[in-house]
């Protein structure tokens, strides 16, 4: 009892969320078109599962009282249900909440943020689709026990859980923007600001055709709808959620919706009213889902290889410091890295290797290898690159642009052999060098292994 008072949540939230719950059960009674039924779309259990899933446990109690506050209080406005129906009905929709935030709240990680395709796949199993039968089971029982506007169980049930379901759908993406937006500050650049009014116009002339009855077709509203959830994500998709539902409801109550029409045909209207915006809801957030799986799978791999860079450098400065000639090869065997003992002994970076019509690798072989053993060395290299053999060779090296004491001297018994390769390369170390007179040709017998 003492965590249950320590827990209470501030008054001004409370009160918010009382009004907001007013508010959403007079919505949901604009929207009741099928004549003689209160069923309608329920935005109210999105509200309430949302609230008990952003609040904390110890405080569920006073959010439950502050929503049979408002319930009743509605009930009084718009529904004028007998004091103990209303009273039913209410117990239906707040163990509705509790069940579908706990379902939620035990399934997935908290904070709840639905940024992946299986939260949102789980939010909409669990909360739109298992918590609803509680409150579509005990209120269509109280209708049709207290006999309120002659409703029977089994034809009050199907309306009344699909009217739950498309509240949670709509309200409960949008209350979880507005609390989460409420604790964190929310950025956008300024072409996202020009592109989500862009966007908005664009949104509201089509949903304003389409339900108006201009164009034939209400589902025309997707591609604006879908466009917010690709480009916007999860706030992106709640909002346009929310604005459809307001401007469905406005046609809706004006008689110029295609959701409106004549006494006999309301019924089937109210389902394809309901059906609409639910799958509008549930299109929405997948998509939404996707969008936000993909952004964080671009942003975990950009990281991965900045990290991958970084990794890269710490070794090529460690390489840097070894003290043999060692250069690092591509698995197709191009020349990427010269550590310093390499860049000082040919004169040359690995970059001033790059000449057109030839590789990096024939440039390499031609400005060290002699020519006449250039090409056998060179295949070779490659054949152990592609098979990872090992290989031992004398060649003959073609003379440095440096000179020492003053005559021509080039180097002789190179041993030549693999590193460990990292990140897709492979480092090739000369780890001897011995100065002779050069031959008669030009260069010095050198002996190279590959290991």
């Amino acid at each position: 009892m003492i965590s249950v008072w320590s827990h209470r949540p501030q008054l001004l939230h409370l009160g918010l969320f009382i009004a907001a719950y007013v508010l959403a059960c007079g919505f949901a009674q604009s929207l009741a078109i099928v004549p003689g039924t209160g069923i309608s779309i329920w935005p109210a259990a999105g509200l309430f599962i949302a609230t008990l899933v952003v609040a904390s446990g110890y405080s569920w109690p006073w959010w439950v009282l502050g929503g049979c506050l408002a319930e009743l209080f509605s009930n009084f406005l718009w529904f004028h249900s007998p004091l103990p129906a209303a009273f039913l009905i209410y117990i239906g929709n707040a163990l509705e909440a509790v069940a579908g935030a706990w379902l939620v709240n035990r399934t997935l990680t908290r904070p709840v943020r639905l940024e992946t395709l299986q939260e949102v796949l789980a939010f909409v199993v669990l909360g739109a689709g298992i918590a609803p039968i509680v409150s579509a089971t005990v209120g269509s029982a109280t209708l049709a026990w207290f006999g309120i506007q002659s409703q029977s169980f089994a034809a009050a049930w199907p309306l009344w859980w699909i009217g739950d379901a498309t509240g949670v759908l709509i309200v409960a993406p949008l209350a979880l923007v507005v609390f989460h937006s409420w604790r964190g500050k929310t950025r956008l650049s300024a072409a996202q600001w020009v592109e989500a009014c862009v966007l908005a116009l664009i949104f509201l002339g089509v949903a304003a055709l389409s339900l108006s009855g201009y164009l034939p077709f209400a589902y025309i509203i997707m591609p604006p709808l879908l466009w917010a959830a690709v480009r916007f994500e999860f706030k992106g998709a709640a909002v346009s959620l929310a604005l459809l539902a307001l401007i469905t409801a406005l046609f809706t109550i004006t008689g110029t919706s295609q959701f409106a029409g004549d006494p006999e045909s309301q019924k089937h209207k109210q389902v394809m009213l309901q059906l609409f915006l639910a799958i509008s809801a549930f299109s929405a957030l997948i998509v939404a889902a996707i969008s936000r799986q993909h952004q964080l799978a671009v942003l975990t791999l950009r990281q991965s290889l900045d990290t991958l860079r970084d990794r890269e450098r710490e070794l090529s400065q460690l390489v840097d410091m070894v003290p043999s000639h060692v250069w690092r090869l591509t698995p197709d065997g191009e020349p990427t890295f010269f550590n310093k003992r390499m860049i000082d002994f040919l004169g040359l970076d690995v970059a001033d290797f790059d000449k057109p019509g030839m590789s990096r690798l024939e440039a390499v072989l031609e400005a060290t290898v002699h020519p006449e053993d250039a090409a056998g060395f060179g295949d070779a290299l490659r054949h152990c690159l592609v098979t990872g053999e090992s290989f031992a060779m004398g060649i003959d090296c073609a003379a440095p642009t440096a000179s020492i004491a003053g005559c021509r001297a080039v180097p002789n018994r190179c041993g030549i052999s693999r590193g460990a390769s990292f990140s897709g390369t492979v480092f090739v170390t000369i780890s001897t060098i011995r100065f002779m007179p050069k031959r008669l040709c030009g260069g010095a017998s050198n002996s190279f292994s590959r290991s």
